[in-house]
């Protein structure tokens, strides 16, 4: 299902919508610049980059195979990124104890500082809403929010 079909999102009034949707592009907007400087601080480029971020959303490895689909890209090119990172060691591949047909792919070191690079500066953008009255309210809302892109995602 599309986000155009989400009935939340039809039930809001047009300017209240307009004024959602704008306050959100414009946090995309400062969110690509902050990965863009990202990016260049650490002479990745924005596929790489991604890359890392999907291998760190946790500590759990992930296959070539799930990193492709995430990417939204083939073999090739998924194998391509994963030579790059590995090569720079940003990440390193093992052999994935539940298929021996598989590898599995985890953060090295320099991987792992970006990420958390990353987090601490999203930790900075966010801090004026630490311990604000309404916090839970705002992280139901930015679950939802991760709920509707991924629904926009998979049309």
């Amino acid at each position: 299902m599309g986000y155009e079909h989400n009935p939340a999102r039809e039930s809001l009034p047009s300017a209240a919508s307009e004024a959602l949707v704008s306050a959100w592009y414009r946090m995309q907007v400062q969110n690509a610049h902050l990965l863009q400087r990202l990016a260049v601080e650490h002479e990745l480029n924005p596929i790489d980059l991604r890359a890392l971020k999907f291998l760190g959303v946790d500590e759990s490895p992930r296959t070539p195979k799930e990193l492709a689909t995430f990417l939204q890209v083939g073999s090739s090119l998924v194998s391509a990124v994963i030579e790059r990172l590995e090569s720079r060691q940003f990440i390193h591949r093992a052999p994935n104890p539940q298929d021996r047909r598989s590898t599995l792919l985890h953060l090295e070191l320099r991987g792992v500082q970006v990420v958390e690079q990353l987090r601490s500066l999203y930790g900075r953008a966010l801090s004026g809403l630490f311990g604000h009255p309404d916090q839970d309210a705002i992280v139901t809302a930015t679950n939802q929010i991760e709920e509707g892109l991924r629904d926009a995602a998979s049309f």
